[in-house]
C-alpha cells in the first residue's frame, strides 16, 4: 500500500461518547446482540458514507460510525480510499485510518470522524473496515471485567482490490 510522507490524517472524535455503562439491564434499543452478528459475518459497527467538507488546510471529510452491537467497541481499523470527479481511485490517498479511544462507543451510540487528505483532486471517498475490537463480558467471571475480542471483515482484500482498479 502506498504511503505518502505529507499526508496528514486526522481522525477525531467530533460527537460525545456517552460513558459505557457496562453494567446495563439488557440490550440497548437498535442494537443487535454481539453473537449474532458474528454468526451472520455482519461487523459490530457501521460506517456512513464519506463526506467532503469545507477547510481551509486540506480536504476532510467526515464519517459517522455507529456501534450497532450490544457490547462496547473500543477501536476500529480500515483503509481510506479518495476519488477523483470521474470516479477514479487517487492511488496517493490510499491510507489506514481507524479510531481508537480510552472511552469505547457504547453500544448504539454514534461518533463522528474526520479524514483528511492532501491530495486536492479528492471530491469522494470510501472507507473500508478492516476489522474492529470490541468488549465481551467474560462468560466465565463476570466480576474480572470484559474480554477484548477482534472481528476481521472476511471481504476485506477483495473489496480493497477492487476499489484500487477504480
Amino acid at each position: 500500500m502506498k504511503h505518502t510522507l505529507g499526508i496528514l490524517i486526522v481522525i477525531s472524535a467530533m460527537a460525545g461518547l456517552a460513558a459505557c455503562n457496562k453494567e446495563s439491564n439488557g440490550p440497548v434499543a437498535g442494537t443487535t446482540p454481539i453473537d449474532q452478528l458474528i454468526q451472520a459475518g455482519k461487523p459490530p459497527v457501521e460506517t456512513g458514507a464519506l463526506s467532503r467538507g469545507i477547510s481551509p488546510v486540506m480536504p476532510t471529510f467526515t464519517m459517522s460510525v455507529t456501534n450497532v452491537s450490544d457490547m462496547p467497541v473500543s477501536l476500529i481499523n480500515g483503509t481510506v480510499i479518495f476519488f477523483d470527479e470521474n470516479g477514479k481511485a487517487l492511488p496517493d490517498t490510499i491510507q489506514d485510518a481507524g479510531y481508537t479511544d480510552l472511552s469505547p462507543i457504547a453500544p448504539g451510540a454514534k461518533i463522528e470522524l474526520q479524514i483528511m487528505t492532501s491530495n486536492e483532486k479528492a471530491v469522494s471517498g470510501k472507507y473500508l473496515l478492516k476489522d474492529a475490537l470490541y468488549e465481551k463480558t467474560n462468560p466465565q467471571f463476570k466480576e474480572y471485567g470484559a474480554l477484548s475480542m477482534k472481528w476481521k471483515n472476511p471481504g476485506y482484500e477483495a473489496a480493497l482490490k477492487a476499489e484500487k482498479a477504480r
